[in-house]
């Protein structure tokens, strides 16, 4: 198995993932990807999105211009299955977790999107674009990867 690494994916960000990808002989070249941050290079139709957190996802779903929609809806559009691999951790392990989120962006902003209203626009996208999301710890994500792209 190679996998395909996005280009934009920042170096720091990834170290942990490339590494574990060397420690178990795990094959990878860096490429500009249009949709998604990995892939395996014999199976183009699956494609893993990383995010660091939820804050992240939640500023994805309400505030970047629609970027993200865009990539989701390319990825619909040309058959690509999307699995979404949140790197949040702790007790969020699973979409129904996430009602429970507590977003520490509302102790100084109180309008800004609680967990239940994450839970609903993620859960949105998942039925009217098949995306997939999944949780980890950042320790695990390069193991998550592989077992996405194994699915």
């Amino acid at each position: 198995m190679k996998i395909i690494v996005d280009t934009r994916e920042k170096p720091r960000a990834i170290a942990q993932i490339l590494a574990y990808f060397e420690q178990n002989g795990i094959e990878y070249e860096k490429r500009k990807l249009n949709t998604g941050d990995y892939m395996r290079e014999d199976k183009p139709l699956l494609t893993v999105d990383r995010k660091q957190n939820l804050g992240e996802v939640a500023n994805n779903l309400t505030n970047d211009n629609g970027r993200f929609m865009r990539e989701v809806r390319r990825a619909s559009e040309s058959g690509q299955k999307l699995i979404v691999l949140v790197e949040h951790g702790g007790r969020i392990k699973t979409l129904t977790d996430v009602h429970s989120w507590q977003n520490p962006i509302r102790a100084k902003h109180p309008e800004a999107i609680d967990g239940r209203a994450l839970l609903e626009r993620m859960h949105r996208v998942s039925v009217m674009y098949g995306v997939e999301w999944w949780f980890c710890d950042k320790s695990n994500t390069g193991a998550e990867i592989v077992r996405a792209l194994n699915a």
